[in-house]
């Protein structure tokens, strides 16, 4: 019987705060004034390198440091981002400085809410056109890794915008697409608005019905789709029906989201589990973890010379991580490869000082056929000599 003990789980809470149920005004109101909301923002050493500044930020993040997250976020220049996405709807000053206040706080809200459950690393930066940088971390607990990009101004490293993979949209971008979609469907505001109220009074039963009903192209909308793939995070799977629907919907218009891999794999559907991490951003399917998944994903799917390339390129990723070596390992058994466990496990033993003793692999799938092998027998034989 297969076990998948080492499938990764994904974390659905990363998306606990951007539900932003506010944004469905899309009218440029008068806003009073914000005031005591925000703190000035911290004087960045320019001689700080991208890797030192994100040192700093991983070591807020992984001890709670509030005041240090609200000094590196900064109002003026996530005011400045929301105008150049949306200059029409963010051209009113004191609109724009209150949505700006109020994202940072949701941003430093969620982020320490994150912070209690999850271990947050650094990866890597890159630069990007128009003096921006993205900063990329892995967030990771017992129960599975997600990642997370920030986006910060390339000059002095001021936070502006955050982007989990879960969604397609980062943050601003989202409050700057979803506001426009009223606008855009003038002409459909009633099918909108029903669906909007619904969603935002958690009216499932009502939500399905109209979304089914709903015409095609506004269906079809990123930022309708974005939405609801915030609500859906919030609701931790307590309306099975609404997410079929969901995953349903995705399916038909090829759309991908990590927080249907799992979903995904207890239905044994790993083709479609392949492609919710195959539609993760470069930086994370890069990454190690996710190369492991890729390569237990492709093993239960029978494709095992896809999962053995996958394995592999992840011990390279990250060669000092034992976890890809115990993931390879585990493909090595369902493959059969009993040459490549051989090899696996000497570097188990020898590198990480692992103790494979037939307890230990009896915990993998397809164990018991390995350790009636001749190929095990042989290792046995040896190692018994060795140790004598």
């Amino acid at each position: 019987m297969v076990k998948r003990r080492f499938i990764v789980s994904h974390c659905s809470s990363i998306v606990f705060f951007f539900a932003l149920s506010a944004c469905s005004s899309t009218t440029s109101q008068t806003a009073n004034p914000i005031k005591n909301q925000t703190t000035p923002a911290e004087i960045i050493d320019n001689t700080l390198s991208p890797f030192q500044f994100n040192q700093g930020l991983q070591q807020d993040l992984n001890n709670n440091n509030s005041a240090g997250l609200q000094s590196k976020i900064d109002v003026l220049s996530i005011a400045k981002q929301l105008r150049n996405i949306q200059s029409t709807q963010f051209s009113n000053p004191l609109v724009t400085a209150k949505t700006a206040a109020d994202l940072k706080q949701q941003l430093v809200s969620g982020m320490l809410e994150l912070s209690t459950s999850f271990t947050w690393r650094y990866l890597h930066s890159e630069e990007k056109a128009d003096n921006k940088l993205a900063a990329y971390y892995r967030i990771e607990s017992e129960g599975g890794y997600s990642y997370v990009t920030f986006w910060l101004e390339q000059d002095s490293y001021k936070i502006y915008d955050f982007h989990p993979v879960s969604f397609y949209y980062s943050a601003l971008d989202f409050v700057g697409e979803f506001t426009q979609l009223f606008s855009k469907y003038s002409h459909k505001q009633g099918q909108l608005s029903n669906l909007i109220l619904a969603i935002q009074k958690n009216q499932w039963d009502k939500t399905i019905s109209l979304y089914q009903a709903i015409d095609a192209d506004i269906k079809a909308e990123p930022a309708l789709n974005d939405f609801l793939l915030r609500k859906y995070s919030q609701m931790q799977g307590d309306n099975p029906q609404f997410t079929n629907v969901l995953m349903s919907a995705f399916e038909q218009q090829g759309l991908s989201s990590l927080l249907f891999e799992s979903l995904y794999i207890q239905q044994d559907n790993f083709n479609q589990a392949i492609k919710m991490v195959e539609g993760l951003p470069q930086y994370a399917r890069q990454d190690s973890k996710m190369l492991s998944e890729l390569a237990i994903l492709h093993a239960y799917n029978q494709d095992f010379r896809s999962a053995i390339l996958f394995g592999r390129q992840s011990i390279m990723a990250g060669p000092n991580e034992n976890e890809a070596y115990i993931v390879l390992l585990q493909v090595s058994l369902l493959a059969k490869d009993y040459a490549l466990s051989i090899e696996l496990m000497d570097v188990l033993s020898s590198k990480f000082n692992f103790l494979m003793g037939q307890g230990v692999i009896a915990e993998l799938d397809e164990s018991d056929t390995f350790l009636h092998s001749d190929e095990y027998k042989l290792w046995l034989e040896k190692h018994s000599t060795n140790k004598s």
